[in-house]
């Protein structure tokens, strides 16, 4: 294989060249070699690949790199080659604020690649451990039969001395063409991206199409939604959680379409009383004196209907040999209640898997339980973006199925449009600068959806969305962002955020 490797090299410029590596004939990087032109394989393996521009041509180098790790098998079969992001010898100079950016790692965790090694934080360049278990897992894309190691040894001896600072890493066979350009492309659009090495329509075309980025891919509403009612039939009782816009009411409602359907909207002063049952008073006037007279009657709340419902719907059924008609209950952001105080001895109902048992609730008189109708279902809401509200325990999370809902593309319906520019200009903020948790924030799909017309986006943007990232900010979130979404609204409504 080795004295082939000059192929590898041809498509690995080619796709650098594609994506803006050179710039009227100025290259913005480095190019390194550790390969002897016939002069056999080197002992300690060969490799090649890209330093940062302004770096020297040999010796020690800062920052991160680019490289291709080859391997020279006496039969091709098993060879193996791995294109790597690597950490250079002299440490951080420049990138450090790169590799330090939740997006840096983003953008290689989208490139749709199933075999592949990413460290969970580039900044570290001590553990290898990570790696390691990469370097030792049961091969998928080699079956084992083929009598072939997943990391031959001439391949081993070409990176040893990096394991500690390897940051990302894919294997490819050298001998499988397509592999090996699939492999190669999407590492350098990746690695283009991260350098901004992309300077016109075409270089970020083929960036983004090498890529192959799955978070601007719209998401099948229609198959969303039959994949959460089938979640709903298996688990009876689901959260639908993600940020503001990102549709969960509207998708609550969707999957409830033509059964029979109660709501109810949890709120800070929520009470027991309120949804489940309570007593409360009222005054009359006595016929024969006309004083006030005290009275109390009793409230059912939407959880008691709820159940009542659908046992009636399950005696209606048993009369008829029939299966019963499901009853659903929403509940509207869950989390704005004290939970506790709410479900009270309920809870231990929301069991999905629950038999009946010698335990029994009193829901509320004349209604004791011991497990809630079958045929009943909960689907609840949960604005992840707030978080002055309470937290959600670990018992009552063990109870519920939770689907996350974010924010994606869509197609507007018939009379409305979807400003996706607008949207992916904030998405490509929240993708570079959110934590994990703070990716939780972004404002969803919905704020983007405007009747034909531009008045309506810079309605949006400057009342919902504007104090929405201003209430971010304030509150500690996504600070290193904040020169970015001033840029945003000055490219979209041209208004500063801070005046």
């Amino acid at each position: 294989m080795y004295a082939n490797y000059e192929d590898i090299q041809e498509t690995f410029d080619d796709f650098v060249n594609k994506v803006g590596g050179e710039s009227r004939n100025i290259k913005k990087y480095v190019r390194r070699n550790y390969v002897k032109d016939n002069s056999g394989f080197p002992r300690e393996g060969a490799y090649f690949g890209l330093i940062k521009e302004g770096e020297e041509p040999s010796g020690g180098y800062h920052d991160l790199s680019l490289v291709v790790f080859l391997s020279n098998e006496q039969e091709d079969k098993d060879d193996r080659c791995m294109v790597a992001l690597v950490f250079g010898s002299l440490g951080y100079r420049d990138d450090y604020d790169i590799a330090a950016l939740p997006g840096t790692k983003r953008l290689f965790m989208n490139l749709g690649l199933n075999d592949i090694f990413i460290k969970n934080d580039f900044t570290d360049i001590q553990s290898r451990d990570g790696f390691k278990d990469f370097c030792e897992a049961k091969d998928n894309l080699y079956p084992a039969d083929d009598g072939a190691e997943r990391i031959p040894e001439t391949l081993r001896n070409a990176f040893k001395k990096y394991e500690n600072v390897i940051m990302v890493a894919s294997l490819f066979s050298p001998h499988n063409e397509d592999e090996t350009k699939k492999k190669l492309g999407k590492f350098i659009a990746a690695y283009a991206n991260m350098r901004s090495w992309p300077s016109n329509k075409e270089q970020r075309k083929v960036v983004n199409e090498l890529i192959h980025n799955s978070k601007n891919d719209e998401i099948d509403e229609e198959r969303e939604i039959e994949k959460l009612r089938q979640l709903v039939e298996v688990r009876k009782y689901v959260v639908l959680q993600g940020a503001p816009g990102t549709g969960k009411t509207r998708m609550a409602k969707k999957i409830t379409e033509g059964k029979k359907v109660f709501f109810t909207q949890f709120h800070a002063e929520t009470t027991y009383s309120d949804f489940i049952y309570g007593i409360r008073p009222i005054v009359s006037k006595e016929k024969q004196n006309q004083q006030d007279h005290l009275e109390y009657e009793e409230v059912k709340g939407v959880f008691v209907r709820s159940i009542i419902e659908a046992k009636k719907a399950q005696d209606n059924a048993k009369e008829l040999n029939k299966s019963p008609d499901e009853v659903y209950l929403i509940i509207d952001e869950i989390n704005r209640a004290n939970l506790s105080n709410v479900l009270g001895p309920i809870f231990y109902l929301f069991e999905p898997t629950m038999h009946e048992s010698e335990v029994t609730i009193e829901v509320c008189p004349r209604l004791s339980l011991s497990k809630l109708p079958d045929n009943l279902r909960v689907i609840a809401t949960m604005n992840t973006a707030d978080k002055s509200l309470g937290g959600i325990d670990f018992a009552l999370r063990r109870r519920f199925a939770w689907y996350t809902m974010v924010p994606h593309s869509i197609k507007a319906d018939a009379g409305y449009e979807f400003c996706e520019e607008a949207f992916i200009d904030m998405e490509d903020i929240f993708y570079k600068y959110a934590s994990d948790e703070e990716l939780n924030l972004m404002p969803g799909q919905a704020y983007y959806i405007i009747a034909d017309n531009s008045v309506e986006l810079e309605e949006r943007l400057r009342y919902e969305v504007m104090p929405l990232i201003k209430e971010y900010l304030a509150e500690g979130f996504l600070i290193r962002a904040r020169d970015s979404f001033i840029s945003y609204f000055k490219k979209w409504i041209k208004e500063e955020m801070y005046k």
